[in-house]
């Protein structure tokens, strides 16, 4: 697990009002009854694992990966830290570091360590929805693709994400994938 850097360390202190994943009653494994809601602060907590597609803009698969995330609520700031690794099947690896801190009404603040602090999240019925900038090579700042994410989950340990990449507003592809939790909520 990466170090929070001080921007990271910025957005657990946006939302002072950020509960532990167990304060609201809700347990990491268990939806409320007869509805399945992703809340990420629960579900990457611990490890997931799973597997992906990435598609140009046409529809046509052009990568697979594998997708593992490990994360830990961190007591001191309130806030849940995970890696989350995508092994393509080029040999690429990419590995993306997470902070992020719930706060009310389904909101989120989040800091990601090339995308930055000040990342925000919300849900939306029983999906999880984020959208951002993130750094590809060289298309850094106003040129860097915008990610927008939804996540939904399946049964309380299964959850899709839909990722749309856009750059200057146009598609240049998604990742379709889903996560699996494979083990308990861990601590820092």
């Amino acid at each position: 697990m990466g170090k929070m850097t001080p921007s990271m360390h910025a957005c657990t202190r946006e939302m002072p009002e950020a509960e532990a994943p167990g304060d609201a009653g809700l347990s990491a494994r268990e939806p409320p009854l007869g509805d399945l809601v992703f809340r990420p602060e629960a579900f990457f907590l611990g490890r997931t694992d799973g597997a992906g597609v990435v598609r140009d803009p046409f529809g046509k698969v052009v990568r697979r990966c594998r997708v593992t995330t490990q994360g830990v609520f961190d007591r001191a700031h309130q806030a849940i830290q995970f890696d989350e690794t995508f092994a393509y099947d080029d040999g690429e690896t990419d590995v993306w570091r997470w902070v992020m801190s719930a706060g009310r009404d389904g909101r989120y603040v989040a800091a990601e360590m090339h995308a930055g602090a000040g990342i925000t999240g919300e849900r939306r019925g029983g999906d999880y929805l984020i959208s951002f900038r993130r750094p590809v090579g060289k298309a850094s700042g106003m040129l860097a693709p915008r990610f927008h994410t939804r996540f939904t989950l399946l049964t309380p340990d299964v959850a899709l994400k839909h990722a749309q990449v856009s750059l200057l507003g146009l598609p240049v592809g998604a990742l379709t994938a889903f996560h699996r939790r494979i083990s308990e909520p861990a601590f820092a």
